[in-house]
């Protein structure tokens, strides 16, 4: 056998990636397999070794044990304002439990535990459970999630705010015509 670079030289060994033939100048053994010089340079541009996967591969999506690159430990803050709505779109189900802040009484406190939960564990549990792209894609996505969740603040605040000024116009033009004040007091005890 000739090498498949050389063709003037004898082969000593088979390229564990392609296959080829190559002479002692071509051949590069790496953890008891040989290599060809073309396969080796394309693998190392990847940032892999032969036989390895690249270090810059993405594990996201792997599970609840897969290990969660430094860079994207830390606050939430999609997971912290949007709770479930942002679960949802990142696989997060366990968000889902914001919803029983509709039940009377109780239901506010599950509500803000679950906002906190997520603001501290978002990052880990959407890389965990949602395949993404990279680090970078992964970072701005969440960023447009934190975005989202201050437009549902502001929206919330403006809503709330305009509710209380409805409800105090009522109770002002309710008093012009003379309406009974314990009418509006029923329907607003807080007034």
């Amino acid at each position: 056998m000739k090498c498949a670079i050389h063709t003037d030289r004898d082969a000593v060994a088979a390229c564990s990636t392609c296959g080829r033939f190559v002479c002692p100048e071509c051949k590069v053994s790496i953890g008891g397999r040989d290599y060809c010089n073309t396969c080796l340079q394309s693998r190392l541009k990847t940032g892999a070794w032969p036989g390895q996967p690249p270090t810059n591969a993405c594990n996201s999506g792997m599970g609840p044990n897969t290990p969660v690159p430094e860079e994207i430990r830390g606050w939430n803050w999609g997971g912290f304002l949007a709770t479930w709505i942002w679960g949802v779109g990142n696989n997060v189900w366990i968000s889902l439990i914001a919803l029983l802040g509709l039940i009377p009484w109780i239901g506010w406190i599950i509500e803000l535990v679950m906002h906190i939960v997520l603001g501290i564990h978002g990052n880990e549990w959407a890389w965990q459970r949602k395949k993404w792209e990279s680090i970078e894609h992964f970072k701005k996505t969440q960023r447009t999630w934190m975005w989202w969740g201050v437009s549902l603040l502001i929206a919330y605040v403006i809503f709330a705010i305009a509710l209380v000024v409805l409800m105090f116009s009522l109770y002002k033009i309710g008093a012009n015509l003379g309406i009974d004040k314990n009418l509006w007091g029923n329907m607003m005890p807080w007034l």
